[in-house]
């Protein structure tokens, strides 16, 4: 059963321009988060889709929440997983997508974790 929804997107021309401010990036993403994004070539690309994921998942939850207590991390498959105060929450589900101009998050909350 599905309890919560969120979806953000960005800008990443207008992410480029403000989400590059190194004290941005370390008020927002975790240091994990960070290696990630920093290995990419578009960095900033990277980091715009985990701060859609970031959005995404405080709105499906309906709670503030401070973006450093939630992480978006890959798995070995390369897909998104949702880290609450660094445990892995199983019952959120994330996707991340990017274009040219925009990136996109989704996240769905499925109470009975599956």
């Amino acid at each position: 059963m599905i309890s919560g929804i969120g979806t953000d997107i960005e800008l990443l021309k207008r992410f480029k321009k403000r989400g590059m401010n190194r004290r941005f990036l370390d008020l927002v993403f975790t240091k994990e988060e960070r290696d990630y994004c920093e290995r990419k070539k578009k960095p900033y690309v990277s980091y715009a889709g985990k701060f859609c994921a970031k959005e995404s998942v405080i709105k499906a939850l309906g709670k503030k929440m401070h973006f450093k207590e939630i992480a978006i991390l890959n798995n070995k498959e390369g897909r998104p997983e949702v880290y609450i105060k660094g445990k892995l929450n199983k019952k959120i589900k994330c996707s991340i997508s990017h274009c040219e101009d925009y990136a996109v998050a989704c996240a769905i909350i499925n109470k009975n974790g599956k």
